[in-house]
């Protein structure tokens, strides 16, 4: 069974990851991007937060997306970039090598 593995910015990101098959990674960021092992690595996102609202509409507020996911797909190697920050203003890319096992 897969697990979602919540990386918190405040810990800093670890520039080297392992995750299993199946493994989603969150990051509270605004963006980011697969540089290598697109087969390995898939990511998702980025998203906005929204709720259900009692008359079933979707609402979410204006602004930048905070949240981007990446799902371990097969065995192997990836990296993978990590936006953080004001997107328009100040956004800083971190750089992570992930390991993908079985």
């Amino acid at each position: 069974m897969g697990r979602l593995v919540e990386v918190q910015h405040g810990q800093g990101f670890p520039p080297n990851l392992r995750m299993k098959v199946g493994d989603v990674l969150l990051f509270c960021a605004t963006g980011g991007h697969v540089r290598s092992g697109t087969d390995v690595v898939e990511m998702l996102g980025p998203f906005l937060p929204a709720v259900l609202g009692s008359n079933g509409l979707i609402l979410s507020p204006e602004g930048a997306p905070n949240t981007v996911l990446f799902r371990g797909r097969c065995p192997g190697r990836a990296t993978i970039d990590v936006v953080t920050g004001d997107p328009w203003h100040a956004p800083e890319t971190r750089i992570l090598d992930i390991t993908v096992e079985t």
